[in-house]
């Protein structure tokens, strides 16, 4: 018998439109369609989750990585309806001395300073309690989660336009992991912007597994 809250995993190739290659076991690849596949060496998994907002209908969404994965009970579906959650997080972890000065010591402040800056020009309204959110120390971490499809919109209409901003603005870099700065920028912003609504929306947290 079919469990009718049971989902099924869909495996999404990112970064599809820099390699040659097709992996088998992907049932989509980010090319497709509305997409950002171009930019992956910068926006990394995020160019899946473009994707998955411009190209997916699916009443609830989430993002994952090959190597990182949620540690969710088979019926997961089943509490998440009943509880009737808006969003799953991974558990938050904690860095210091604080989130803005962790992401300036492991990247370059002034991209920081641009993704602030142009988080008050686009959301002034967000700027104060992002400054305070950000002088502190958890975030959940991976870019990933689990969302209601109306919280996904939500989310990707506020996200995208500002990294899509500063990527303009701060342009390449020439060593590989510094030039992933858009998505580092993303899994600080994604825990931001759920912790504005944490009175609207109820949000769950779920261990990860790291797998390498």
């Amino acid at each position: 018998m079919t469990n009718r809250f049971m989902i099924w995993e869909d495996f999404l190739q990112a970064g599809t439109a820099l390699v040659p290659e097709r992996i088998s076991s992907a049932r989509y690849y980010d090319n497709e369609g509305d997409n950002i596949s171009c930019m992956n060496r910068q926006f990394c998994e995020l160019t899946g989750l473009y994707w998955i907002w411009k190209n997916t209908d699916q009443p609830v969404v989430g993002l994952e990585h090959y190597r990182r994965r949620f540690i969710l009970p088979q019926d997961w579906m089943e509490r998440f309806l009943v509880s009737d959650a808006d969003v799953i997080l991974p558990v938050p972890l904690c860095v210091v001395p604080s989130l803005a000065e962790n992401f300036c010591s492991r990247h370059d402040s002034e991209i920081w300073n641009c993704a602030m800056n142009t988080l008050k020009e686009q959301h002034p309204e967000d700027f104060d309690a992002a400054t305070a959110f950000f002088n502190d120390s958890l975030y959940s971490p991976c870019n990933m989660f689990i969302m209601k499809r109306s919280v996904l919109e939500q989310y990707c209409s506020w996200l995208f336009p500002m990294l899509f901003k500063i990527a303009d603005s701060e342009g390449i870099k020439e060593d590989a992991y510094l030039n992933r700065y858009p998505g580092f920028i993303a899994e600080r912003f994604l825990s931001f912007w759920c912790s504005k609504y944490i009175n609207e929306k109820r949000i769950l947290f779920a261990d990860i597994n790291f797998l390498g």
